[in-house]
């Protein structure tokens, strides 16, 4: 130990080791952070990787000790043998190769620190070539146990250093890092050298030819100097890219690519700062608007997806343009949008922000040839009425923008309690049609289809009837449209189909059963399986069975529907057009699907004798009919001048409460035993 401390403090030029020590420093810092790249790097890119760090961890060791053996100063003319020299160069290059090849490629753990002792060997192999060119006169004793304990601090504190960049504990465990290599480094050097004692010769002289101090200092500092240069502007290219990159990894994670907009990840983000703003701040305001697009579907339908997509994107431009500062838009999904707000003293504030919005949505938007215009539902919740939960508001503003698209004259709707009332009324009549089903709470009634000349019974139409525990016979208005929008229906629709086929074929009488099908039913794959299954169950004569769809059902994926209504066909089964004329498509639609039968809707036949414009239209339709060679059902007559009319238009057949109203399982069974009667007497 004394020898070292001699060794280092009256045998070495201090201002040399100083610069010796920097660059160890220097070299080591980007050693590691060039290794660190190194094993998190892939295919081409690693085996470039590999090459530089062991370029500049090789040139570091080489460097240092030579800078240090100019800092040494025995006393007498010295030099250095050229090859011996560049040799150690090469080994300390190679080594680092071979160090840091089973670094980026071995598996981690054990190969870690055996990567860390090749670093350290290669330190040690590099450093006692670099001696054996060291040229004086006389000779060089080394003190063999100095020389192992060189060996041994190289390899530990290398293997500590590797260990490091593998494993890392925190974020700034590449310090660390570097601090083991130049130990690993230094105390290898230092106590390598501390191993020496020269014995002088006037047998040995220094040939003339070898390097000089000054010669070797030069080729030393350019050496590095070049080395580190390609390394620090390697690791500042590639910073540069991974931020770059990383920057469009965050937009893309936090940004809508049609629209540009922020997504909802951003908005959950922004949310939470603004919730800790209202935390902090009791005198601290926000609102929430959510915002949808009115007549979205029908561009969609009309002018194709494509179009679509221009119309969001146009939106999304315009409402990020019109931001003022502490206002967000991010587009929560589809057509939906959720705008913030803080910074506001007045709940009118937060509305004419919502004016605002509205107004840009409004604005005509050109595809193509075509200008289209489309409206904008949007419900507002503030801190100011609502509470100070953000994610509550959120709910809220979505309860508001709901109750606006139910009422077209108002555009823009505040939230209130009643909202939320409603929305708890319908999460459980939700849970409450789960149950039904399975508790036995559907029943069936059923509806006459009269011949129109001889008014006898020629079918029935099933209707569905819901009588719950607690709140009694609930209306079809009510729960039908919550059991398609939460895709009960399905599941209600295949019971009212299987209940009404099994009650069908026990009819003494071959009367036809009309079944409606929803349009979720028609696009499940398995529906027609579920039909055939329940026609040979039943054992019903599919030509008995008609099944009744509306446009929605066809217009949505035509192609899939006319599969569907081409396999129905198939069994047997006849299909009617329900509530004809009130979609738009009506005469295509008639020309390319096959109906069976054509049902005009009860909104043209009620007072159809008194308004020039509901006979007219019903007379097109009957027409229309007739042409195609399609049966006409009318449906809503109640009273005897409609049907008189109806008759004298020679429609088909009728049904309406004329006729009676729906009725339960007993009383349509009575139908059958007063027909019989009938035909008795």
């Amino acid at each position: 130990m004394n020898r070292f401390i001699e060794c280092l403090t009256q045998e070495h030029n201090h201002g040399l080791v100083a610069l010796a020590a920097f660059i160890c420093v220097i070299g080591s810092c980007l050693s590691i952070l060039l290794a660190r790249r190194l094993i998190n790097s892939q295919g081409p890119r690693k085996a470039v990787q590999l090459a530089l760090s062991s370029l500049i961890a090789g040139s570091t060791i080489w460097s240092t000790h030579f800078i240090a053996m100019l800092a040494y100063d025995p006393g007498y003319e010295h030099g250095y043998e050229p090859v011996a020299t560049g040799l150690s160069l090469l080994v300390a290059v190679l080594g680092l190769l071979v160090a840091n090849g089973i670094l980026a490629y071995a598996p981690a753990g054990v190969y870690t620190l055996i990567a860390g002792a090749v670093f350290g060997l290669t330190v040690s192999a590099m450093h006692y070539i670099g001696m054996s060119a060291y040229l004086l006169p006389g000779s060089i004793i080394w003190q063999q146990s100095a020389v192992a304990v060189s060996v041994l601090l190289g390899a530990v504190l290398g293997s500590g250093a590797y260990h490091r960049v593998v494993f890392p504990v925190t974020r700034y465990c590449w310090l660390g890092g570097s601090l083991l290599m130049v130990l690993a480094i230094c105390a290898m050097h230092f106590t390598g050298m501390s191993a020496i004692t020269i014995e002088l010769s006037p047998l040995y002289q220094v040939p003339p030819q070898v390097v000089s101090d000054e010669t070797l200092g030069i080729i030393i500092m350019g050496v590095m100097a070049v080395v580190l240069l390609v390394g620090f502007a390697s690791v500042s290219i590639e910073t540069n890219i991974e931020d770059e990159a990383r920057d469009q990894l965050q937009r893309a994670a936090l940004h809508d690519p049609l629209t540009g907009l922020p997504n909802r990840m951003h908005l959950n983000q922004k949310m939470t700062q603004f919730s800790a703003r209202l935390d902090q701040n009791e005198t601290e305001r926000a609102a929430v608007l959510t915002i949808d697009l009115n007549l979205f579907k029908e561009v969609n339908d009309v002018y194709g997806h494509t179009a679509g997509d221009t119309v969001l994107s146009t939106v999304g431009k315009r409402l990020s343009q019109a931001l003022q500062s502490d206002e967000f838009v991010a587009r929560a999904g589809g057509d939906e949008f959720v705008a913030l707000k803080r910074g506001f003293r007045r709940l009118d504030q937060v509305t004419a922000f919502a004016e605002r919005l509205h107004a840009l949505v409004v604005e005509p938007i050109n595809i193509d040839q075509a200008s289209v215009m489309i409206g904008a539902s949007i419900g507002i919740a503030s801190t100011i009425e609502d509470g100070r939960e953000l994610h509550d508001l959120l709910h809220k503003s979505d309860l508001a923008m709901y109750r606006a698209k139910m009422e077209p004259e108002r555009h823009i709707c505040h939230y209130n309690a009643e909202m939320d009332q409603q929305s708890r009324e319908k999460k459980v009549m939700i849970s409450d049609l789960r149950q039904a089903c399975a508790n036995g709470e559907f029943e069936l009634a059923y509806q006459l289809q009269n011949d129109i000349q001889s008014l006898a019974p020629v079918g029935f139409e099933v209707l569905l009837r819901w009588n719950h525990p607690t709140k009694g016979r609930v209306s079809p208005g009510e729960f039908i449209p919550i059991a398609e929008e939460t895709g009960l229906i399905r599941q209600i629709g295949l019971w009212v189909l299987r209940t009404a086929c099994f009650e069908a074929s026990q009819w003494p009488k071959p009367y036809s059963i009309a079944v409606n099908v929803a349009p979720q039913q028609l696009v499940q794959p398995s529906f027609l399986e579920h039909v055939s299954d329940i026609l040979f169950e039943s054992r019903l004569p599919p030509e008995r069975l008609e099944l009744e769809v509306t446009e929605a059902s066809i217009i949505d994926d035509q192609a899939h529907t006319l599969r569907v209504m081409h396999g129905l066909k198939e069994m047997g089964i006849r299909i009617a057009m329900d509530d004809f004329g009130t979609g738009y498509s009506s005469l295509a639609t008639l020309q390319t699907f096959p109906f069976d039968k054509i049902k005009i809707d009860r909104s043209f036949v009620q007072n159809v004798h008194l308004d020039q414009q509901r006979a007219a239209i019903v007379r097109s339709t009957l027409l229309l009919g007739a042409a195609l060679k399609i049966p006409v059902l009318a449906e809503g007559v109640e009273i005897e001048d409609e049907l008189t009319f109806l008759r004298s238009e020679r429609c088909d057949s009728v049904q309406g409460f004329y006729f009676g109203r729906p009725m339960n399982r007993e009383e349509m069974l009575k139908i059958f035993d007063s027909s019989s009667d009938s035909k008795a007497s």
